[in-house]
C-alpha cells in the first residue's frame, strides 16, 4: 500500500500488454492494447492502510459483482464491472497482494474481502476480454496465477502536482524578489538625485564656473 496515496492515477496493466478499461457503456470492464485512453486511467481512493478503492474515468466505482460471465454458471468467473452505489461495500474494496514471485513493487494482485482476485481472461467467448474476479486453484499447477497479475504504471501523482505548484511559486517569489530589487534601486536612484540637486542649489553662486 506504499505506492498508493488519495488522487493517484494509475493504469492497470496484465501480462499480456493490456490495459483495464472502463467500457463507455459505462457499466462493463475489459481489457485493450491502447492505454493511452481516459478508459484505461483509474483514481485510487484509500480506505485504510490494507485497501482502496478504484474509480473510473466515469466517476464509477470497479465492482466484483456476484453476476456470472458465463450463463448457468455461478460458482467462478464472476463479472467486475463499473457501479455508482448510494453506498459503497465490500464489493467496490479491492486489497493489494504482492505475489511471491513477482520482485516488482509495483506488480501485483488486486484481491476483495471476499478471497477472489481480479484477473483478465482470454480466448474465445464467452470470456474474451471480459474481466472477472475468482477463487484461485489449490490443487497441481496454477495457470491463474498469471491472469491474476497485475502492473500499476503512474499517469498523475498528487506529489507531482504539488511539487509542480511548488516550482510555481519558487517562480513567483524569485520575480517578486527580483520585482523589489529593482524598485529599491529606482528609490536609491532617485534618493542620490535629488541629494546631487540639493548639493547643487546650497553652493555659493561665486563658486559655480
Amino acid at each position: 500500500m506504499d505506492v498508493f496515496q488519495n488522487d493517484l492515477i494509475i493504469r492497470l496493466k496484465n501480462g499480456k500488454d493490456k490495459y483495464l478499461i472502463a467500457e463507455q457503456d459505462k457499466e462493463s470492464v475489459t481489457k485493450c492494447r491502447d492505454g493511452l485512453t481516459k478508459n484505461a486511467q483509474w483514481t485510487v481512493e484509500v480506505n485504510d492502510h490494507e485497501s482502496l478503492y478504484l474509480k473510473s474515468c466515469y466517476g464509477k466505482y470497479l465492482t466484483a459483482s456476484n453476476m456470472p460471465s458465463i450463463p448457468g454458471i455461478v460458482a467462478k468467473n464472476l463479472r467486475v464491472i463499473q457501479t455508482l452505489p448510494e453506498k459503497r461495500n465490500t464489493s467496490h474494496l479491492w486489497l493489494p497482494v504482492n505475489q511471491s514471485d513477482s520482485r516488482d513493487p509495483l506488480t501485483l494482485s488486486l484481491k476483495t474481502l471476499h478471497g477472489t482476485y481480479l484477473q483478465a481472461n482470454s480466448g474465445p467467448p464467452p470470456l474474451g476480454n471480459l474481466i472477472t474476479h475468482d477463487l484461485l486453484r489449490k490443487d497441481g499447477p496454477n495457470p491463474v496465477n498469471k491472469k491474476i497479475l497485475w502492473q500499476i504504471e503512474v499517469v498523475d501523482a498528487p506529489s507531482d502536482q504539488w511539487k509542480q505548484s511548488e516550482s510555481t511559486m519558487s517562480k513567483m517569489i524569485v520575480g517578486v524578489k527580483s520585482l523589489m530589487n529593482e524598485i529599491h534601486k529606482d528609490k536609491e536612484k532617485n534618493k542620490n538625485l535629488k541629494d546631487e540637486k540639493g548639493t547643487t542649489k546650497g553652493l555659493n553662486p561665486l563658486h559655480v564656473l
